[in-house]
């Protein structure tokens, strides 16, 4: 039998804040929580995949979770790459179980307020660039994502009222998503009249980066039959990367207002996945600010350039539209706790595909796609996910 690989069990807490909670203790809940939706019991779990705490000094969390779990995989991994870490869990335990070397995977991780400031952004966030492109900007990364929406605005003649109202969009799915940490209706207005952090971009423009933990039990063909009665199949995975990091320097294709790492890696998914971008019923795209939720559905084949502006005003992207996107809230509401995004993202797809949704659930959502980046966009990954 040719070996398929599905996602089989997810648990997930809510987006939040969990001070009195050490980052350990949040990865073993959405652990524990995905292997009982998943019906595995612990003992078969024989590969376990996380994404960096930099609270974790010594490189050692998965021995600590491994020995929190009593269990002994067979292959373990740490993977880091931005705002990608967790799409690459889940495609390294993907490939160890299409290569037989595993059956049963646990892909976790954890990312907190406390480990990030404690942890990363003590020299690190804001001294992560050339010593050319440094003195030139301030610290922290959403300068690059205003220049990036500036100058979509002035080739397809877009306005901030097109950015607040995905942001807008957003808000609303989130007030029905249980797991979404901003749940309060906004209007386009309030997204306008909210402080400007770098223009075009204001705070209602912006994702949050909130305390989250989440996994996902993967499994072989002939176990998820076993264990599940609705997997989700991996049917296909794109991943490029660019060589720049936030502005494009040496690369060929140097513009800010459209990315090439997301069309390779969508060409690369559709093209595995022997489908168009017209099959996909439902889509999470990794967007940290407004104006990148017009130019990533672009860059993904959904609308043509500039498609975006039309089809955000007549709701072609919400729940009953053409293709639905960010239905559980996006980065922008349900909150952003950065490389451990794409579990939540995967989670949103799973849910659709096995009709969990709840009142956000898009009716005979069979096909999903999730994106996600990062850097600028520089390192992206997209998957196709298929109801079993």
């Amino acid at each position: 039998m040719k070996r398929e690989v599905a996602i089989i069990g997810y648990g997930a807490l809510k987006i939040g804040k969990y001070p009195e909670k050490s980052d350990n203790e949040l990865a073993i809940e959405s652990i524990r929580l995905s292997l009982e939706d998943s019906g595995v019991p612990k003992d078969d779990v024989d590969g376990l995949f996380t994404t960096p705490n930099y609270l974790d000094r010594m490189g050692l969390q998965l021995s600590t979770i491994a020995e929190y779990m009593r269990v002994s995989p067979k292959s373990m991994a740490e993977i880091s790459c931005g705002g990608t870490a967790a799409g690459l869990t889940i495609k390294y335990a993907m490939n160890e179980i299409l290569l037989g070397n595993i059956d049963i995977a646990v892909c976790y991780g954890t990312e907190t307020r406390r480990s990030m400031i404690e942890g990363y952004y003590k020299g690190k966030i804001t001294n992560m660039f050339e010593p050319t492109t440094q003195p030139h900007i301030s610290g922290g990364t959403i300068w690059a994502y205003a220049c990036s929406a500036r100058r979509y605005m002035h080739e397809y003649h877009a306005k901030e009222e097109h950015f607040a109202m995905a942001a807008v969009r957003d808000r609303e799915a989130a007030t029905k998503n249980p797991y979404a940490y901003f749940r309060t209706p906004i209007t386009v207005d309030d997204v306008l009249n909210s402080t400007i952090l770098c223009t075009p971009i204001k705070l209602l423009d912006s994702s949050a980066a909130r305390d989250g933990a989440a996994a996902v039990v993967l499994a072989s063909k002939d176990k998820a039959r076993r264990f599940s009665d609705a997997p989700v199949y991996l049917r296909a995975v794109g991943e490029h990367h660019d060589n720049s990091l936030f502005v494009p320097t040496d690369r060929r294709d140097k513009s800010i207002s459209s990315f090439t790492a997301t069309k390779e890696a969508a060409k690369d998914a559709f093209k595995m996945a022997k489908c168009k971008s017209n099959d996909i019923d439902i889509a999470e795209i990794y967007a940290p600010f407004s104006p990148q939720e017009l130019i990533i559905p672009e860059d993904l084949g959904f609308f043509t350039r500039g498609g975006m502006i039309k089809a955000i005003q007549d709701g072609s992207t919400e729940i009953g539209g053409e293709i639905p996107i960010n239905t559980d809230g996006g980065l922008l509401s349900r909150g952003h706790p950065a490389m451990i995004t794409p579990f939540y993202e995967s989670i949103s797809i799973i849910r659709q595909l096995r009709g969990e949704a709840g009142k956000n659930q898009v009716e005979g959502a069979e096909i999903g796609l999730m994106h996600c980046e990062g850097g600028m966009l520089n390192n992206c990954m997209v998957f196709i996910f298929q109801r079993g």
